[in-house]
């Protein structure tokens, strides 16, 4: 894969591009992404479009899918396929037009780097959220990831990540010998050093049911916490500082 050259930055910011990425496929990027995009039109009532880049396009057939089964029920948001990340220039074009927008974007990625557009987007965005399962591949893809960003920041002239939200989800607290919950932790703390680390999101079954055009109580209740502090570190860091 060859290093992408690109201007980091260099668009207006006057909405929030949301990313949610890392190169393990399964690792509840897709899930998390619909159900975070629930939470900010259904309890902070912001105004988004769904961008599904994932080549499977599992959140457009999901959306198809609820449409069909709750007719009744008014789309929190619009779910559009995103194919704009074939190339530099085509992401490029694509971060200028979400720019001149006054609705926010939350964008679903593929479990790859093979896209030679998706770097420029990760670097763009204002919150790249990074699920993670507490197991060894998982965490080791992981790793990679964020290898491969801060190299293209070195090759870019900078060392100045994007701003990363690590997302553990699908934890069983059960699940674990002593010793792997320490290095559970241990890998957990070198993330911390490179953004945020959010609260655990515990594995569900009512996770797994999850809506394009809901959030239920009861998912409310489970990933208020972790939802909630990322709902806060992305819309109120300028209030915060």
């Amino acid at each position: 894969m060859s290093i992408p050259f690109f201007n980091i930055g260099k668009n207006p910011k006057k909405n929030k591009i949301i990313v949610f990425a890392n190169q393990k496929g399964g690792c509840g990027k897709t899930t998390n992404c619909v159900m975070f995009a629930d939470l900010l039109v259904q309890n902070f009532h912001h105004r988004l479009v769904m961008l599904d880049a994932d080549p499977q396009r599992s959140i457009v057939k999901k959306h198809e899918q609820d449409l069909e089964r709750w007719p009744q029920l008014k789309p929190l948001y619009q779910v559009v396929p995103c194919t704009q990340l074939n190339s530099e220039s085509d992401t490029q074009n694509l971060i200028r037009a979400m720019r001149n927008e006054d609705f926010d974007f939350v964008i679903d990625t593929p479990g790859s780097l093979t896209l030679q557009g998706l770097l420029p987007l990760v670097f763009e965005a204002d919150a790249v959220i990074v699920p993670i399962q507490l197991e060894k591949t998982s965490i080791n893809s992981t790793t990679s990831f964020i290898e491969m960003c801060a190299m293209v920041a070195k090759e870019n002239g900078g060392d100045k990540l994007p701003d990363f939200y690590f997302l553990p989800n699908q934890f069983n607290k059960n699940w674990g010998r002593k010793a792997e919950l320490t290095e559970q932790q241990t890998f957990l703390d070198y993330f911390a050093k490179l953004g945020t680390v959010l609260p655990k999101v515990p594995n569900s079954a009512e996770i797994q049911r999850y809506s394009t055009l809901y959030l239920t109580d009861k998912q409310h209740e489970i990933i208020g916490r972790p939802y909630g502090m990322l709902h806060d570190c992305i819309y109120n860091k300028n209030k915060a500082a």
